[in-house]
């Protein structure tokens, strides 16, 4: 019997379940937070500046990560963790991934290969306020009886 891993998140927000086949039901392990995950910068915000080196002109320079880029990519490398942690110690073999687009993406760059070989599914929606018997009705079919599948995604 393997054990599937269900990683449901956003930006802001991660919660982690655990499907044994026969159970049924999904178990919430963790709840995880970004604490900066609903930072958002000012429209009309002024960028930093920078001073030429002769005179005292100044102008402005554009940030090439804005700070919810960084927030996201920095909560998906903990949830990464989190995930690699758990596969070390072999307390899964199958993971879910269920996330809107945009930190969808954040999260495939911050697995590891060895934890993207265990991706049986992607599901894209925002399911991270969801109840667990909603999270699981949007799991695929195969993954709600336990069986095993080779790869899913759904958009």
């Amino acid at each position: 019997m393997s054990t599937t891993w269900i990683l449901v998140s956003d930006r802001a927000r991660a919660r982690l379940f655990s499907l044994v086949p026969g159970a049924g039901e999904l178990e919430e392990l963790s709840d995880f937070v970004n604490p900066l995950g609903d930072v958002r910068t000012f429209e009309g915000e002024r960028p930093p500046s920078t001073h030429d080196r002769i005179g005292h002109t100044s102008h402005g320079i554009e940030p090439h990560t804005t700070p919810e880029e960084k927030s996201a990519r920095a909560f998906a490398s903990q949830l990464a963790g989190a995930v690699e942690h758990g596969r070390v110690e072999h307390r899964f073999q199958d993971l879910v991934l269920i996330a809107p687009a945009h930190f969808l993406g954040a999260l495939n760059t911050a697995l590891g290969p060895q934890e993207r070989r265990c991706v049986v599914s992607e599901v894209c929606k925002d399911l991270v306020d969801a109840s667990p018997a909603r999270i699981h009705q949007e799991l695929p079919r195969s993954i709600q009886r336990g069986q095993g599948i080779v790869m899913d995604r759904q958009h």
